[in-house]
């Protein structure tokens, strides 16, 4: 899915949830939001966390952000990546924890990586997702993305899948 970065869009989150920077010490944390998200991760530990995101050259810590929820839990995580040119951020590893799935936050995260892009000057805001990721897809177009069809198989999976959200 493909977004242009011409215009910053609102972001609001429910009344008591912030967004934050990672920092050292939020591994586990972070893993607890992207567990049972079928994101790769499989186990709440910094060697988890590591493996999957200190390892990967295109993603700087500085671009993992956390949303917190007003108990101070760690309800969301979502990072932006380098993209293929200078001019692309990727959007990567969205998750929320189990317990605040449903409470409509997926949108205003996914605003906040958008902004955060383009602070960083991109032009172009990429991402990738699988099929059946319904709910994210859906926060996905309503924060201004679009399918990229590149084919007439393409073309079929995306028909099938807006049909599925009634679209």
């Amino acid at each position: 899915m493909e977004r242009n970065a011409n215009q910053a869009p609102a972001v609001i989150f429910p009344d008591g949830y912030t967004m934050r920077d990672f920092k050292p010490g939020d591994e586990e944390a972070w893993c607890a939001c992207c567990i049972d998200g079928q994101l790769g991760v499989t186990e709440q530990t910094k060697t988890q966390f590591d493996k999957i995101m200190t390892t990967d050259p295109r993603v700087k810590t500085e671009n993992i952000f956390l949303l917190i929820a007003p108990n101070g839990d760690a309800a969301g995580t979502i990072t932006y990546q380098s993209g293929n040119t200078d001019d692309e951020g990727y959007i990567h590893m969205v998750g929320l924890d189990k317990k605040y799935r449903g409470k409509r936050l997926s949108l205003p995260l996914v605003n906040f990586a958008v902004n955060k892009i383009i602070e960083d000057s991109k032009k172009r805001i990429l991402l990738t997702t699988d099929d059946w990721r319904l709910s994210g897809i859906k926060a996905y177009l309503n924060a201004g993305f679009s399918p990229m069809i590149e084919c007439e198989e393409t073309a079929e999976r995306w028909s099938k899948v807006l049909e599925k959200l009634s679209l």
